[in-house]
């Protein structure tokens, strides 16, 4: 049974419409992100380039990962506002519903992180005769989205309504940027700029200071504790709620 659930989450993703206009909306975003890029950085030598541009990643990841958040509340609330979900519950066991959305919110999470790399370098490509990709950052970009994905999908275990987990999904996820400028100690505990400094990302870009920074061991751990809470406060309420 867990085997056919994971088969039709996986052909759900095939059609998944939610996922093609967020995939669109990552593509497009870092377009715009790379056409902001100041022109005389295409002056620059070849072998310093990529460390002239490298905020540049950092600012396509985080983007990536706010819209990657968005899909992964969708995936659940678009599902439970459809009648979809009480239908799968009909064939399939709760848990077994909330054990199959988890990868497939990565999946998704990780794909929209693809699209806003290639729409980086794509824009890059045109504008300043392209850039070296770093296999090491984009995988960490694609992890990072997957992450994202998944917590989005705990925050829409939680808030269940969709509109609502449209604001609450990113905003929450990125409240760090917020607080970074009044409070740089407490944002740095908070989720995005956690799971930036435990992936190995360069969070100065953020306005983060060395002496405010996380040892990565400590970021690893705040990440995975923001992840378990959002994971099991979601799936106690999946498993708890009644379904219209």
């Amino acid at each position: 049974m867990i085997a056919r659930a994971f088969r039709i989450q996986a052909r759900s993703l095939l059609h998944d419409i939610v996922l093609l206009w967020v995939l669109a909306a990552a593509f497009a975003m870092s377009v715009l992100v790379a056409a902001g890029v100041p022109p005389e950085l295409a002056d620059a030598p070849p072998n310093s380039r990529a460390a002239l541009f490298a905020p540049f990643g950092v600012v396509v990841a985080v983007y990536g990962a706010v819209l990657a958040a968005v899909y992964g509340s969708f995936r659940y609330t678009v599902d439970r506002r459809d009648g979809v979900l009480a239908q799968r519950l009909m064939l399939e066991r709760r848990p077994t519903v909330l054990l199959t959305r988890v990868p497939a919110a990565a999946v998704g999470g990780a794909c929209i992180s693809l699209a806003a790399v290639t729409g980086a370098h794509a824009a890059f490509g045109v504008a300043f005769g392209g850039l070296p990709i770093d296999g090491s950052t984009v995988g960490r970009t694609l992890l990072l989205g997957a992450v994202a994905g998944v917590y989005g999908l705990a925050v829409g275990l939680v808030v269940q309504t969709h509109l609502v987990a449209l604001f609450i999904a990113p905003m929450s996820l990125a409240a760090g940027l917020l607080v970074v400028a009044v409070w740089p100690t407490m944002a740095v505990h908070l989720p995005l700029l956690a799971l930036l400094e435990a992936l190995g990302f360069d969070v100065s870009a953020a306005g983060l200071a060395a002496p405010d920074r996380l040892d990565r061991p400590v970021a690893v751990l705040v990440s995975a504790g923001w992840m378990l809470i959002g994971l099991l406060g979601g799936g106690i309420l999946f498993l708890i709620r009644d379904l219209p």
